[in-house]
């Protein structure tokens, strides 16, 4: 009889572990669906002003789309006067990435264009981003970037790759 109970209890504790489980990867951080998230990266601050990260996740919560960050890349920063971030040439647009059921999301080799017609350059940036939702209001991640400047009189000019930390948060 005391085998018996033993048994049981043992059966029990395995099948309420098994539950534990299973609840962990249910309650796996996912992103609010619909809502606008906001950060900045680890780059250092420049003239008081961190890069900043920005997406919205989609209505069913399975991408971030308009991934963006901002940078300033090849350019010396000693050479930039007030927020850099305010240019569409330091903020490279992503799009959208894919989120798995678990709340991770990564995309590799995505490439950005800047043209700016004024001074007739381009600029590609080559993007590998990859994260976690930590909780539903709130992801974290890499980005790792390269970038290639051309421009007149066959001026090529590239630099990277970079890397850096980003945290982002929805209300």
């Amino acid at each position: 009889m005391r085998r018996l109970y033993t048994c049981r209890r043992y059966l029990v504790l395995a099948a309420a572990a098994a539950l534990l489980v299973l609840c962990a990867t249910a309650l796996a951080a996912h992103p609010t669906p619909g809502k606008t998230y906001t950060g900045s990266t680890s780059a250092p601050a420049i003239n008081g002003h961190r890069g900043p990260v920005s997406f919205k996740v989609s209505s069913n919560g399975r991408s971030l789309l308009a991934f963006k960050y901002g940078n300033i890349g090849c350019i010396p920063s000693g050479t930039i006067k007030g927020n850099p971030y305010t240019s569409a040439a330091n903020i490279i647009k992503v799009g959208t990435i894919a989120a798995s059921s678990n709340g991770s999301f990564s995309v590799a080799n995505r490439k950005s264009t800047y043209v700016n017609s004024k001074v007739h350059m381009t600029d590609v940036t080559t993007s590998q981003i990859g994260g976690k939702f930590k909780t539903a209001k709130s992801a974290s991640g890499f980005i790792s970037f390269s970038q290639n400047l051309t421009g007149p009189g066959g001026f090529n000019k590239s630099c990277g790759p970079f890397e850096m930390k980003f945290t982002a948060t929805t209300k």
